[in-house]
């Protein structure tokens, strides 16, 4: 494995970056959150407009800090932001000036002390989105009407990720991960866990869940991957009875099919965009980015196959893959670095 040389842009970021995205539609665009913990205590947090060049375009502060990004999958001009007080901010984009305008602040948990750590739209129905909580919790937030369904079980710590099915009858579950090591499938037809995991599959915490979809990794539908603290990214069987229409059994503690030491924590997987491109985006907290492939594998496996680090010192907590397919962004945290770089070129 060699670590990839050609980086086509670097910056400085004036507030730590935490999170990030790349514009779907107009990958010039690249959006950052920010996370400050001030002397005081309070977080602070701004949303960044950058070009694909790393050129700073505009500037939003938000009086906290942000956690994650998502934009809409059925909508390119919306995005939503997770907050550190407990709230979800929707925004509208405007490709006319490359712009953002703030919609929506919406209160999810009523503790303004708990984070929201992350935020994922349903595949599915477009007004429907996962919050994750640093009270363990997680809920089901419609975005057209704000109404909240909280999920039954809870995690024992953080839950700092999720993922919703999408495939079969995969399409009433969600997933999530949590600092008590565990992950969990909840039914969204009766809130209530389906199974969780304990010690034997994750050493440390659960941060981050990718789902069979429509579009990546389609021979293994029946599939979950999963990053954690231990440094491990794995691979679960959750035990399809039909791999072309993939369900659940109660109960049934999926198998761990495969599991590597990534060399950091894997805090973010990124599938490429691209059709027939079964390669993943790995962002390994302090020791940089991998691009993880499975094409040449016919069991579904996972290979590391490339690796970045360059001026990434720090948790590398943010991480997109431009919708050409021609770039990566990725940030650390302590030393306010952007990098853009090719997950093609690799040092000779």
């Amino acid at each position: 494995m060699h670590e990839i040389k050609q980086r086509l842009a670097v910056t400085k970021t004036e507030l730590p970056p935490c999170c990030l995205r790349i514009h779907p539609a107009d990958n010039s665009v690249v959006i950052l959150g920010t996370y400050k913990l001030e002397d005081g205590g309070t977080r602070n947090g701004s949303l960044d407009i950058y070009n694909e060049k790393l050129r700073l375009l505009k500037r939003y502060a938000t009086g906290s800090a942000i956690l994650d990004l998502k934009f809409s999958p059925f909508d390119d001009t919306i995005l939503v932001s997770a907050h550190s007080t407990g709230n979800i901010q929707i925004w509208k984009f405007s490709a006319e000036d490359t712009s953002l305008r703030m919609e929506k602040s919406f209160q999810v948990s009523e503790d303004s002390e708990v984070l929201i750590t992350s935020v994922f739209f349903s595949p599915i129905e477009r007004h429907r989105i996962l919050a994750t909580t640093t009270s363990g919790d997680s809920a089901i937030v419609n975005l057209q009407d704000f109404s909240i369904q909280w999920l039954d079980t809870a995690h024992d710590l953080e839950c700092w990720t999720g993922s919703f099915g999408e495939l079969g009858e995969l399409q009433n579950v969600v997933f999530t991960g949590g600092d008590d090591s565990k992950l969990i499938a909840h039914d969204l037809r009766t809130q209530e866990a389906i199974w969780q995991t304990g010690h034997r599959h994750h050493e440390a915490g659960v941060v981050s869940i990718l789902s069979p979809g429509q579009n990546w990794n389609m021979d293994n539908s029946h599939q979950l991957w999963t990053g954690s603290y231990d440094d491990h990214l794995r691979i679960l069987d959750l035990r399809v009875m039909d791999r072309a229409n993939p369900s659940l059994i109660p109960g049934y503690i999926p198998k761990v099919l495969q599991s590597e030491n990534l060399g950091g924590g894997v805090w973010r997987l990124i599938p490429s965009p691209l059709s027939d491109d079964n390669r993943l985006l790995t962002c390994c907290m302090y020791d940089g980015a991998r691009i993880v492939s499975t094409e040449e594998m016919n069991s579904g496996e996972f290979v590391v196959r490339k690796y970045f680090k360059r001026d990434h010192e720090s948790m590398c907590y943010g991480g997109d893959w431009a919708s050409s397919g021609e770039f990566v962004v990725t940030c650390s945290f302590y030393d306010n670095v952007v990098q853009v770089w090719s997950p093609d070129s690799v040092d000779g």
